[in-house]
């Protein structure tokens, strides 16, 4: 129900919003007429465009100590629940969703309570140019070595939420479907050619039609990026990004198995290192050893003239060694340093081979690099095969 300024005794899910005009006031002045969830303007209806009060007033921790009551079950006095501070003004939509008991354990206190305080924030330090919480979710999916992937939207919801944002989904009416589906393109289990094909001028396709578009919309202002895929798409994928949008890149640890970043940072940085000498006017070849391992002689035999560098985390090669965003910064800002070394020391390179263990996220990293520096040489992408390694998609 709708709550009118002025209007005490307004009805809020069934129940009376025991606040008084002062403080229903304080409300509505604190979030700036906006709702703090979905930053939809609640003044005016979008119809007619009259002027009038759309909002409603969300309990963070609900009326009643009651399992019934959304975020009911919480120490705060009952007496202490109809105040300003555990009230936020919301839209119909999102108060209604938030106070949906199955959305609970996403949906929290904590989550809801630090919403309030940025939204809040802004508004007071801005005077209503409040900048959006909400992030449109990228997802993609691909078979890989002939396993079925799968990457749900309450996996990515959950991810989002955790990391301080609200998510939104691009060109989906539910969101449980993924935005780039590559799974049912023939050829992935012999990693060929026209696998290959077919999987860049699909990305290709998404991009242009539903994300670029949005973007020249100003529908988007910042992207949320899952994705599952064989290591030449994921770097294709983040090269295709635009590079004016913040992009935030989601890694699915193992050891969790789950999308949501660890709290704390171990440390792990990385160490760049020319690992052969070769011709500096000839191709150069990158190992990313970071999952895995791979030595020099594991190089197809036509890079066997060729400098190599290699990067490798301090702490070794491991399966979770992404494990913090901070990580995911330091590893980007290796493959910068590692350009800005190529461009001093071989200027006359037309090919960077790129070899090696990948994780998901830092694959995608790695094409953002490209995106951002607009580089050239061009990169030829290698995927391993059960006979080595082969070149797979060139950008």
């Amino acid at each position: 129900m709708q709550i009118a300024l002025g209007h005490v005794g307004a009805l809020v899910s069934g129940a009376v919003l025991g606040l008084s005009d002062v403080d229903l006031r304080i409300v509505w002045v604190r979030a700036g007429g906006h709702c703090v969830l979905c930053k939809k303007y609640l003044l005016q209806g979008e119809i007619a465009h009259s002027i009038y009060p759309l909002g409603e007033g969300a309990h963070i921790v609900g009326r009643k100590h009651s399992r019934k009551s959304p975020r009911g079950v919480d120490p705060l006095p009952e007496a202490e629940r109809d105040t300003p501070d555990n009230v936020l003004l919301a839209c119909e939509n999102c108060h209604g969703e938030i106070d949906v008991l199955l959305n609970e354990k996403t949906v929290d206190k904590a989550f809801l309570l630090r919403l309030k305080a940025d939204h809040e924030a802004e508004v007071r330090r801005l005077t209503g140019m409040i900048s959006s919480a909400r992030t449109s979710v990228i997802r993609m999916v691909a078979d890989i070595r002939g396993s079925r992937t799968s990457l749900a939207s309450a996996e990515a919801i959950l991810a989002v939420i955790r990391h301080g944002r609200v998510p939104h989904f691009l060109g989906t009416h539910d969101g449980t479907s993924e935005e780039i589906d590559l799974r049912d393109i023939p050829g992935e289990g012999g990693a060929s050619s026209g696998y290959y094909q077919q999987a860049v001028a699909k990305i290709d396709d998404v991009i242009e039609r539903r994300i670029a578009e949005a973007i020249k919309r100003d529908e988007v202002a910042h992207l949320s990026v899952f994705a599952l895929a064989r290591v030449p798409l994921l770097v294709h994928l983040g090269s295709r990004l635009d590079d004016t949008v913040s992009v935030e890149i989601f890694q699915r640890h193992r050891s969790t198995d789950n999308w949501v970043w660890p709290e704390r940072d171990p440390g792990t940085a990385f160490e760049l290192v020319r690992a052969r000498d070769g011709d500096p006017d000839q191709d150069v070849a990158l190992i990313t050893n970071l999952s895995g391992s791979t030595p020099l002689e594991e190089l197809p035999a036509d890079l066997g003239g060729t400098t190599v560098f290699t990067i490798t985390p301090s702490t070794g090669p491991a399966e979770d060694v992404v494990s913090h965003p901070a990580i995911l910064t330091r590893f980007t800002e290796t493959v910068r340093a590692f350009f800005t070394d190529l461009e001093a020391t071989h200027k006359g390179t037309k090919q960077v081979h790129l070899v090696g263990a990948l994780p998901a996220s830092p694959a995608v990293a790695f094409g953002r690099v490209l995106k951002s520096r607009g580089i050239r040489p061009d990169i030829v992408t290698y995927d391993r095969t059960a006979s080595g390694y082969v070149a797979a998609v060139v950008i």
